[in-house]
């Protein structure tokens, strides 16, 4: 077993756990001889071989010392790990901190006692850096060098009751995932506990089945549809199935950042119900970037016996699918765990149009008056689940006449009848649904954003309290109560108030100064700019409150990423040039990175500016050195295919690139694969590690190359195919090891039972016959 594959060891039971950008623990605060004993602890736990302790000014550069057998079996090879800490939390590893050891490297090699040669920080650790200093190491005579930094730390932590349980003080650096997961559940609960009522009008359709038989198969599903398909029902009724299990665990997830906090690799009886997975209303950029890291995690959670189901709109989701490329999940890529929920029988519409109908709360004569056109409405092409839901409620039909025309114009066009019954409401009860909508993920009770609250209180004239007194009233057809937070029934709501909103320039006004900058950030987009399907467009008359808004985004990695993609992407180029004249300091905030170079929205913000000439010649070279370097180090050229990116490498340094692309990174194309190899990570697709490799050997074939040239392109991509192969052999043996303890097949025989129930005896006998009964 070499060095790196003892590092991704799993553990009985366990595995290693999904730790994204947006989780972390405090290691800076523990102090260095604290994070030696714990560096020391992983060495032991993960590899399993015992350590020697070098303390303090005497170790020679040796924190520790560890013996890894050699290939001949009396000779073994020491290796060495060295230690660095330091008390700043946002402190990312340099090549040139590896300067002071240089000396001590050397001495240990000529010793014999760095054939393996371990540097382990609490510091970020950019791949390109780990890169570059393990060329150094190998140049200084380490055969085997690794780089580890805080991110596989904290993963490993994670991954290891054993480790965590040698290292208690680990525990109150940020590891609470059973009170997280705790909480997590009691919501999951309620959420849950209001879909109950619910079971006794759904009908499971064969979307409903056929995602069921997706989930046994593959552990996961996507459930695509238009609004009101059905999709968010389908997943409750299943979700809600599989708590029925004793030995499972259902969690309602509302980001793929909460899937790091919910995933327990010691808990393999999790359902995961993630709904509105890549946005709500439109997509959510940076849940993209979320789920390119997270996809990979999930794939070994599922290997761990949890099950995924992930709803989306069908656009949103095609807009996603397009930013993940590659990085899409295997099963959505091929289409073998998507669902079209809306491609519906007419047995199946006209037995859910009943069931509401029948079901719902309208009167009896109500019911007897609109009997007879039911068989219209359930023949409209565009049928919509959640439109017959609302058929059913008298709060939505309030003036429908009960005629052919109007019930099926009803159902074919609902947007417009959903505006006209918001708009019918009480200003009191508006300013319920607006306080929710500013709070884009819900208006929890003792959590809310208390500058958007005054805002809207301010905007209609009522108190909060007077406002919150509301939501009681609108519970059960425009808003939901999932433990203390208020939600919408529905996200059509959030579209209608989207189209309300759009037509009442004072209330945009108010909306901008009070809204979260999270709602503003992702659902929100300026006149001029592209057209983004239900988004809010912020007219240009407001764009100077826009923009003094946009300057007091909190400077957080989360929150920088999504101001930058807004800055590139959906300001209007009058409000980017305001915003960076005025605010030019934003531009050095520091944001997400993004697996590909294109994709990151700070360079494409710089490039944006450097057109625009707004960008200062300090951070033009700044990110030209970003680009020149992810091309040469990490064979990232995708922003080879992207002008206006590209403008931010001078000429002549362009030129510079394209000849140190040709003599120095073609010809050592062979050991670059090599490093992929060793480094890669088997909860991955084999494939999916030559992603970039490939994609550059494209670009520079497309550039024009010599012979000499073509015969090295050629020799790299035999090597990919055999390192492939080489590395699904790999993941075969190990994915062999891991045993499967869940059973599912509860959720297929119970929606089989609740089939049949619903099925209809008399097919002759009109379906409507009775729903006035």
């Amino acid at each position: 077993m070499t060095f790196a594959e003892a590092m991704i060891r799993r553990e009985p039971r366990g595995g290693r756990q999904a730790v994204g950008p947006w989780s972390d623990l405090a290691l800076h605060t523990i102090g260095w001889r604290a994070f030696q004993d714990l560096c020391s602890q992983v060495c032991e736990v993960v590899l399993r071989r015992p350590v020697e302790i070098f303390r303090e000014a005497q170790d020679g550069g040796q924190d520790a010392v560890f013996l890894i057998p050699a290939g001949e079996r009396y000779l073994p090879c020491i290796g060495t790990v060295q230690c660095k800490h330091t008390s700043d939390a946002a402190k990312a590893l340099k090549v040139i901190d590896l300067n002071g050891e240089i000396d001590h490297v050397r001495e240990l090699v000529a010793a014999g006692q760095a054939d393996t040669y371990v540097f382990m920080t609490n510091m970020s650790v950019d791949a390109p850096v780990a890169v570059e200093l393990r060329a150094k190491l190998r140049t200084l005579g380490v055969r085997k060098p690794h780089i580890l930094g805080r991110q596989y730390i904290v993963r490993t932590i994670r991954s290891s009751a054993r480790l965590r349980a040698l290292v208690p003080q680990v525990y109150g650096l940020g590891d609470l995932t059973s009170v997280v997961d705790e909480r997590m559940s009691e919501q999951s609960r309620a959420l849950l506990a209001s879909w109950i009522p619910k079971l006794r009008t759904y009908v499971p359709t064969s979307a409903h089945r056929e995602a069921v038989h997706a989930i046994a198969k593959h552990g996961v599903v996507l459930l695509l549809g238009n609004p009101s398909s059905g999709k968010s029902a389908i997943g409750a009724i299943i979700s809600t199935i599989a708590s029925e299990n004793p030995d499972s665990t259902v969690l309602a997830l509302t980001s793929p950042r909460d899937f790091e906090a919910g995933w327990n690799p010691n808990d393999p009886g999790r359902f995961f119900w993630i709904d509105d997975a890549f946005g709500s209303n439109v997509l959510r950029d940076d849940y993209v970037q979320d789920w390119a890291s997270a996809f990979s995690k999930l794939r070994a959670a599922i290997m761990h016996g949890n099950r995924f189901l992930l709803t989306s709109r069908k656009h949103i989701y095609e807009a996603a699918r397009r930013r993940l490329g590659q990085r899409n999940l295997p099963q959505f890529a091929d289409n073998s765990a998507v669902m079209d929920v809306g491609d519906l029988t007419l047995e199946e519409k006209s037995q859910i149009l009943y069931n509401h109908i029948n079901f719902g709360c309208q009167s009896q004569s109500w019911k007897s008056c609109v009997k007879p056109h039911l068989v219209a409405v359930a023949a409209v092409p565009d049928f919509l689940p959640g439109i017959a839901e609302r058929l059913g409620d008298p709060n939505f039909t309030k003036g429908l006449a009960p005629r052919d025309t109007s019930l099926v114009r009803f159902m074919e066009e609902p947007r417009e009848h959903l505006i006209d019954t918001v708009n019918a409401l009480g200003d009191q009860l508006q300013a319920a649904l607006i306080l929710v909508y500013v709070h884009q993920a819900g208006f929890d009770l003792n959590s809310h954003d208390p500058v958007a609250a005054q805002a809207v209180a301010e905007l209609t004239g009522f108190s909060l309290a007077k406002i919150q007194d509301c939501f009681a009233e609108l519970k059960g057809s425009f808003l939901n109560l999932s433990g203390t937070k208020w939600a919408f029934s529905h996200p059509t709501i959030a579209d209608a108030l989207t189209e309300i909103l759009r037509q009442k320039p004072h209330m945009m006004a108010a909306l901008i100064r009070g809204a979260t900058i999270d709602t503003i950030l992702g659902s929100f987009t300026c006149e001029s700019s592209p057209l983004i399907k239900d988004a809010l467009v912020i007219p240009s008359s407001l764009d100077d409150a826009l923009v003094e808004r946009l300057a007091r985004t909190p400077s957080e990695l989360h929150l920088n990423w999504m101001l930058f993609h807004f800055l590139s992407y959906r300001a209007s180029d009058a409000v980017f040039f305001k915003m960076i004249r005025q605010y030019s300091e934003l531009l050095e905030r520091a944001c997400w990175s993004s697996t590909q170079i294109e994709n990151n929205p700070r360079l494409a913000a710089y490039a944006r500016a450097h057109r625009l000439r707004l960008l200062p010649e300090k951070l033009r070279a700044e990110a030209a050195r970003t680009l020149e370097r992810a091309a040469l180090v990490d064979l990232d050229l995708s922003f080879f295919s992207n002008e206006e990116m590209l403008g931010l490498v001078s000429p002549l340094n362009l030129v510079k690139l394209g000849v140190a692309l040709r003599t120095q990174t073609l010809p050592s194309l062979e050991e670059k694969i090599s490093e992929i190899v060793e480094d890669a990570d088997l909860d991955e697709e084999p494939d999916s590690h030559f992603t970039k490799a490939l994609t550059a050997l494209n670009r520079l074939e497309d550039m024009g190359v010599d012979d000499e040239a073509a015969s090295l392109i050629q020799d790299a991509r035999n090597q990919v195919r055999r390192s492939i192969e080489a590395l699904a052999e790999r993941k075969s043996e190990r994915d062999d090891n891991i045993g499967d303890d869940s059973d599912w097949t509860h959720i297929v025989s119970q929606t089989k039972d609740a089939l049949a129930m619903t099925a209809n005896p008399e097919a002759t006998r009109s379906i409507f016959d009775d729903v006035d009964k």
